[in-house]
């Protein structure tokens, strides 16, 4: 038995790329469809209403797609929108969040465990959830980093800014008995290096990693992987085209198949935010 029918991963941006680059790593046979709502994005700082709203239009759009399984690559999605959805739909899902959560537990050797994420992945205190459901133990400090995805989305990794604001915003975590920081957010991966810079102790924990895993598990369990040799890659986008183009480029490294602007959701929604 095999399944040709694609992988779906959905994300409010570009961030969930990091997700995609995992599947080519770990799956490279398996076809993969991405879209990102760079028109609404960022998530973050959303309402947890409109978050399940815009996540549904995208899970939507991926069933029509025809895909196989959908995995968020956003952690604000997953933990906002994951658990409500799955009641909706049928078709099997997985969120970061989780198997990020699993990975940091069994790092850990102080028993002090970092999180970076969105106001509102922070807010739902969906990480701290699940590490102490795993082990009771575990101190947790999450601290916001929503600038981190602007820094991202306007390819400044590299930029001055970039590095006083993770300075600022990591400062809890500097010279503390923290050893392992969980990158709850898929776009904070683009900026590893100057983690690491700031934070040369930390073990840097990328849930995306994890989460393909767990995918694969999945897909192996239920007699869904593919008998191709080769995958097709195609990444759809809500907004700004050009950028998102130029980034998924420079940040995959691989052959893409296609690359297009979609509509989803409300024209009215979309409509405003052309201008």
């Amino acid at each position: 038995m095999s399944d040709q029918r694609p992988i779906g991963v959905l994300d409010s941006g570009l961030g969930g790329l990091t997700v995609v680059k995992e599947v080519i790593r770990q799956l490279p046979n398996e076809n993969v469809i991405f879209i990102g709502d760079e028109a609404r994005m960022p998530y973050g700082v959303k309402t947890h209403e409109q978050i399940i709203a815009y996540t549904r239009e995208m899970v939507q759009y991926l069933i029509d797609q025809n895909v196989k399984l959908i995995i968020y690559g956003c952690n604000t999605a997953t933990a906002n929108a994951l658990m409500e959805l799955r009641q909706e739909f049928t078709i099997p899902m997985l969120g970061v969040i989780k198997p990020g959560a699993r990975e940091a537990t069994k790092i850990t050797k102080t028993k002090h465990v970092g999180i970076i994420g969105t106001e509102a992945t922070i807010n739902s205190k969906s990480y701290s959830k699940t590490i102490s459901e795993m082990n009771p133990e575990i101190d947790v400090l999450g601290v916001p980093a929503q600038k981190f995805v602007a820094l991202v989305e306007a390819d400044k990794a590299d930029s001055q800014e970039a590095k006083d604001n993770i300075q600022e915003t990591l400062r809890p975590f500097k010279d503390s008995n923290y050893d392992t920081l969980i990158l709850g957010c898929t776009h904070f991966p683009m900026l590893k290096k100057q983690i690491n810079e700031f934070l040369p102790k930390m073990k840097l924990i990328d849930p995306a990693v994890s989460t393909v895993e767990t995918t694969k598990e999945y897909l192996i369990k239920n007699d869904l992987l593919t008998d191709q040799k080769h995958h097709v890659l195609r990444l759809h986008a809500t907004a700004d085209i050009e950028d998102f183009s130029k980034l998924a480029k420079q940040w995959l490294k691989t052959d893409i198949d296609e690359i297009s602007l979609v509509n989803i959701g409300g024209k009215d929604e979309r409509n405003n935010n052309r201008n």
